[in-house]
């Protein structure tokens, strides 16, 4: 834990976000290389959050590109990369599934393995999409447009004033979206020309190939992804390797999911809550699908119907107390409580990059 004088010889940074002039360093240990695994192909923004990590490590990490969010989630890297809310679209709700989705893992050893992995260390990483054609095709003749969903949802002002009737699709990232545009399938070449939201590095990457229509069509200028870092829990520290490079350490923040809104006050009462993202309660969910429950039955509460669960982030640099509590009341299971962002890349790091 943190103390309130911000004196913890463990921190990699100052309370003030300033990094030590002390170095942390490497437990002993093995030291083959380690897995990084993040949403890719080369060219997306989860690249970029990847390389930016794994920049604040000394030690050997392999970047493991992975075709979506949830196929992050079920492998079996060291790191794990994943995206959790945006400046204009808000939460990532497939990153937020896959975090609840540890409530209820099955037996198997991936299962248990989900089970204990934890937020570590966070990053804010500034998005400015391109919209990109295949070589020759021009803007008038654009009849969809292709990306992830959150770069989608970015756009929709800049989608609603140059193609108000163009079809969007979703694909499970941005590069693999602008890729996709070189082997249309037989469906897309029906519907006409299309264009895909991704990144300029992305972009750059077959130049050869795509063309830039437009630049920056997010809806706003100040548009930032924020990407966690998640490690094994109950891999020990002298197999997992500790950042060495002077990262920020601001005030930390600590994540939680609980079960029911009326519980968010009385738990974290003594600490500043900073962020509350809520989903579908997977356990509830799917047991009433098993159990056969009517959907006519008599419900008084919406909790009885909308079970949902609460994904919390709170400031824990003062009281400590509000983490005894809720491990203890929730009967010490681990699951409820997913990790703490105790260092961050900064604006610095990853502009350098």
């Amino acid at each position: 834990m943190v103390n309130p004088s911000g004196n913890n010889e463990n921190e990699i940074g100052n309370r003030n976000g300033e990094p030590f002039t002390k170095r942390a360093k490497l437990q002993d240990g093995p030291t083959s290389s380690y897995t990084m695994a993040y949403l890719g192909p080369p060219g997306t923004y989860g690249q970029m959050a990847a390389a930016a990590f794994k920049s604040c490590y000394d030690t050997n990490i392999e970047l493991i590109p992975c075709p979506s969010i949830s196929a992050i989630w079920e492998t079996s890297a060291t790191f794990h990369v994943l995206p959790l809310e945006n400046t204009i679209h808000g939460g990532v709700t497939e990153t937020l599934d896959c975090l609840l989705s540890s409530l209820h893992g099955d037996d198997t050893e991936l299962g248990d393995t989900q089970r204990r992995r934890r937020i570590i260390a966070d990053l804010a990483l500034p998005i400015s999409h391109v919209l990109v054609v295949r070589k020759g095709v021009k803007k008038e003749d654009i009849r969809w447009i292709r990306s992830h969903e959150q770069a989608l949802g970015q756009s929709s002002k800049f989608i609603k004033a140059q193609y108000p009737t163009a079809k969007l699709k979703t694909y499970p990232s941005t590069a693999g979206a602008a890729i996709s545009l070189l082997n249309p399938t037989e469906a897309d070449l029906e519907e006409g020309e299309g264009a895909a939201l991704c990144s300029k590095a992305a972009a750059k990457l077959y130049e050869d190939q795509l063309d830039i229509l437009y630049e920056g069509t997010q809806g706003i200028s100040n548009n930032f992804t924020r990407f966690i870092l998640l490690s094994n829990s109950s891999t020990s520290e002298s197999q997992t390797p500790l950042p060495t490079k002077q990262c920020a350490s601001p005030s930390p923040t600590a994540f939680y999911i609980l079960p029911s809104a009326k519980e968010i006050i009385p738990f974290f009462q003594h600490s500043t809550i900073r962020n509350i993202h809520s989903r579908p309660n997977p356990i509830l969910t799917s047991k009433g699908a098993q159990n056969g429950d009517s959907p006519r039955e008599k419900w008084v509460h919406r909790e009885e119907r909308f079970s949902t669960l609460y994904f919390i982030e709170v400031d824990v640099s003062l009281y400590e107390t509000d983490i005894d509590r809720i491990q203890k009341d929730k009967g010490g299971e681990k699951s409820w409580y997913i990790g703490k962002a105790e260092w961050r890349v900064t604006d610095q790091q990853i502009s350098a990059l």
